[in-house]
């Protein structure tokens, strides 16, 4: 894996549009987001320290990866803060440890904001998480139908 770093929005606004594309497509399209909306959202997601950082995993110059320290993801739990949100990686890039690295710096800007406990929320992931030392929390039931899964992590002290 050489050749690989993380940056941030904040660092190089220059991403924010591949960025922004990336979780419009993503998920943000099917719920009436427009691109110029996301990349809004995304263009406030520049704290120097804690929340809201969004940052990208770049293979040489290339991106090919982002997760957000968020705030706030989920309506129905604004009383939990923070977030790991956004995650996401090319797809010809998957497979190669790449979520592993962008988990890993989440975890470094957690710490750094002396976050003890981080929350997350996913429909389609959650083995995936539990591997990775996510536990579960409780299920969500949204009256269209939908679950989501709630997830927390005890943000390891170095």
């Amino acid at each position: 894996m050489t050749g690989l770093t993380v940056t941030t929005v904040r660092e190089r606004p220059d991403l924010l549009p591949v960025v922004a594309e990336w979780m419009w497509h993503q998920w943000w399209r099917e719920q009436g987001q427009t691109l110029e909306q996301t990349q809004a959202i995304y263009a406030e997601c520049v704290a120097e320290v804690g929340a809201p950082q969004t940052f990208v995993l770049l293979e040489g110059d290339r991106p090919v990866g982002t997760v957000t320290l968020a705030r706030k993801d989920l309506e129905e739990r604004p009383d939990l803060t923070p977030w790991l949100a956004g995650v996401f990686v090319v797809p010809e890039r998957r497979g190669y440890g790449y979520f592993r690295l962008l988990l890993a710096r989440f975890e470094e800007a957690c710490r750094a904001a002396s976050v003890k406990t981080a929350w997350l929320f996913t429909n389609t992931a959650e083995q995936v998480y539990l591997k990775t030392g996510w536990k579960t929390a409780e299920v969500i039931h949204r009256p269209d139908g939908n679950s989501f899964t709630v997830m927390r992590r005890a943000i390891p002290q170095k």
